[in-house]
């Protein structure tokens, strides 16, 4: 099963023009790229996974300790997120969607990610509408236990630096945001790896005095899939059919193009092959 993974683009509720996707048939390298608008797509029909990926810029992440009794299926989570990160919030409640971090149990402390819930949800719809529904729901960056990492992003013009590690956040890339990169990561950051995207890899090695690694955006983007997280939970979950059909994907593509698994594709060969002798 290959992928197709998809750019939720940041603005206003509402239709998209256009999706930047990239297509991937082993989930490690990506085979095409390009931007269409929904129904111009490449297909997604059977043995495709689409994945959508959230932009960093329209996330907010949180760490909250849940209370006893309170997990990823308790019918009381929405309502118990939203009252822990009230002070936090600068929206109401009722217009954000929240999402918890994988593998959590009731009464642990967990990253809640939370963004807008009508933004989200028009995405959905018109990829719905256009044949594409996804299947799951990536952020393009999340926090995580690694050392820090500046990646930049963007264009010329708009220039965006991410930083990953303890915290995951998008800041845009002028001289302001040093003072924020010594307040979040502290030294740290002067000596953190940097990549950057080509056209603004120029930018990014005198902003930064260093020559960054060059990635390009699909392959970003696949990197992000490689994420245990799916945003789409509670009201957004996807169908069961949709996660069962991710489940397969992803263990059709490691069968099929992980290294451990080559003895065991060897059998398989060997076997058909005596079966056709």
């Amino acid at each position: 099963m290959s992928l197709l993974i998809l750019a939720l683009p940041p603005g206003l509720p509402g239709p998209a023009p256009s999706y930047a996707w990239a297509t991937s048939v082993d989930g490690r390298r990506p085979s095409d790229h390009g931007e269409a608008a929904a129904a111009l797509l490449p297909p997604a029909g059977r043995g495709v996974e689409v994945v959508a990926v959230a932009p960093a810029a329209c996330l907010s992440w949180h760490r909250v300790a849940l209370p006893r009794g309170i997990g990823p299926r308790s019918p009381r989570l929405r309502a118990t997120l939203a009252g822990l990160l009230e002070e936090q919030l600068l929206d109401e409640p009722e217009q954000l969607h929240f999402a918890l971090a994988p593998d959590v149990t009731a009464g642990s402390t967990a990253w809640v990610a939370v963004c807008r819930r009508d933004w989200l949800a028009a995405h959905l719809q018109a990829l719905d509408a256009a044949q594409r529904p996804v299947a799951r729901i990536v952020p393009e960056l999340a926090p995580g236990a690694g050392a820090p990492q500046l990646i930049v992003t963007g264009e010329p013009e708009h220039p965006q630096l991410l930083l990953a590690g303890a915290s995951a956040q998008a800041l845009p890339l002028h001289a302001g945001t040093r003072a924020l990169l010594q307040a979040s990561a502290g030294d740290d950051w002067v000596q953190a790896p940097v990549q950057a995207e080509p056209a603004v890899a120029a930018l990014a090695e005198s902003w930064l005095g260093q020559a960054p690694q060059l990635i390009s955006p699909a392959e970003r983007r696949l990197q992000a899939c490689a994420s245990a997280w799916d945003l789409a939970q509670g009201e957004l979950a996807r169908s069961g059919a949709a996660r069962r059909s991710r489940r397969l994907g992803a263990a059709w593509r490691s069968f099929w193009h992980t290294p451990a698994w080559r003895p065991a594709r060897w059998g398989l060969g060997l076997l058909l092959a005596v079966q056709l002798v």
